[in-house]
């Protein structure tokens, strides 16, 4: 990574693993989910459960083939989620 790309990443993270989020932006927005994982050198987060794709599967030796829904790994900037206070029942952004 250059110095210029390391300039760009995120100093202070509000959020953590096992936080649970909201999503503000993106095809899954208004949707709450748990953050699985924080890359901080990719400056993202994984949220579980979201960005759920169709996926088409080839028939084969020893599995079937067709249409399956899986979970993608979706990468969000942490400025697309909110921390989701629950006692206050609250948005607070992230950045």
């Amino acid at each position: 990574m250059g110095w210029k790309a390391a300039q760009k990443l995120t100093q202070n993270w509000k959020i953590l693993r096992g936080d649970n989020v909201m999503i503000i932006r993106g095809k899954d927005r208004g949707e709450t989910g748990i953050i699985k994982r924080v890359l901080r050198s990719q400056n993202c987060v994984i949220v579980e459960g979201k960005n759920l794709v169709k996926k088409h599967i080839k028939k084969g030796q020893g599995h079937e083939g067709g249409i399956f829904t899986v979970e993608a790994q979706q990468l969000l900037h942490p400025s697309d989620v909110g921390v989701k206070i629950e006692e206050f029942m609250k948005l607070q952004w992230t950045n």
